[in-house]
């Protein structure tokens, strides 16, 4: 299995293992290439992000007065930053590595905003000062003018969407019933064929893995039971088939079917999650959905692709 590649750019998956090597010239091409394609640039910012994480202080030399740089600069520093802080909950980070992680996260703002400045319809930068907001603690009020600035630039950008749900999750800034009222908005007002629509599982899948946590049930059982509710699967059928029903190109698919997939896996709808999980291949997202059900999704993934016979 692929983790963490649950995308659709042949360029990308050749330019990372180079860019990880210091070569970072492969990664500022591809980033120039997709200015005006918002979701290829979205995600090759995203991705090569991580993989210079280790290099800022290269990208930082480059920058100077170059958009892209710049972007891809910011979007380094909030990787970097995470990977100091870890995944862990809050509880389990230190005071010394949180003022770190705040450290590094704060020099991420300036390079982002010059590269919106310098490219006033380009809504990638307004994606990566999300994440940075979260991270920063800036809280709703800030997130919200974000969003705006984001959705005059781009309403469909799926990376934006993705974000956003973040910031609306109720360990952050928001609430179930905020997160889904989202979600089921992003559902109607998206056009056929965008899978943005796929915000609706990802938010069932947000609030199913928050409330496991006080579950007495087994992490398969209360997945089973939450996307076995007949009002959840019908929802997500009606998302799924808007997508489904004039679905283009789009090189964050494989993240969608994951979702949609992953939910009709564990709510008993193999014949569906079958349809879905056969085009995402070997290709797994590093989180969500499969790690709502296991310390290690990639294996999870492997099991339920045995199970629904697409070996």
């Amino acid at each position: 299995m692929r983790m963490g590649k649950a995308w659709e750019d042949p360029a990308l998956d050749l330019a990372l293992p180079q860019v990880k090597a210091g070569r970072l010239h492969h990664g500022l091409e591809l980033i120039q290439q997709a200015r005006g394609s918002n979701e290829l640039r979205a995600l090759r910012v995203e991705k090569l992000a991580e993989a210079a994480a280790a290099h800022t202080g290269a990208l930082s030399r480059q920058a100077q007065d170059n958009p892209d740089a710049l972007l891809w600069l910011g979007a380094a520093r909030i990787k970097h930053a995470w990977n100091i802080r870890g995944a862990s909950f809050a509880k389990y980070v230190g005071v010394k590595r949180f003022q770190r992680f705040w450290e590094v996260l704060a020099e991420a703002e300036a390079p982002l905003r010059q590269a919106a400045q310098a490219l006033p319809g380009d809504p990638v930068p307004w994606d990566q000062l999300q994440w940075h907001a979260i991270g920063m603690r800036s809280g709703r009020q800030e997130l919200d003018t974000i969003w705006k600035e984001l959705t005059a630039r781009d309403p469909h950008l799926y990376a934006g969407h993705y974000s956003r749900a973040q910031a609306l999750c109720a360990k952050w800034y928001g609430s179930h019933g905020e997160l889904l009222a989202f979600a089921r908005e992003r559902v109607a007002s998206a056009p056929p064929g965008d899978p943005v629509t796929a915000m609706l599982a990802l938010a069932h899948f947000e609030i199913a893995w928050s409330e496991d946590g006080g579950s007495d049930r087994s992490t398969e059982d209360h997945l089973k039971a939450y996307f076995g509710d007949p009002d959840v699967a019908a929802a997500l059928s009606l998302a799924a088939d808007k997508w489904r029903d004039g679905s283009r190109p789009h090189p964050c698919s494989l993240d969608a079917a994951h979702l949609f997939g992953a939910a009709f896996y564990f709510g008993g709808h193999p014949r569906r999650a079958q349809e879905l999980l056969a085009e995402a291949g070997r290709r797994v997202p590093e989180i969500l959905p499969w790690a709502a059900a296991s310390l290690t999704p990639g294996r999870r993934y492997a099991r339920a692709v045995r199970e629904l016979g697409l070996t």
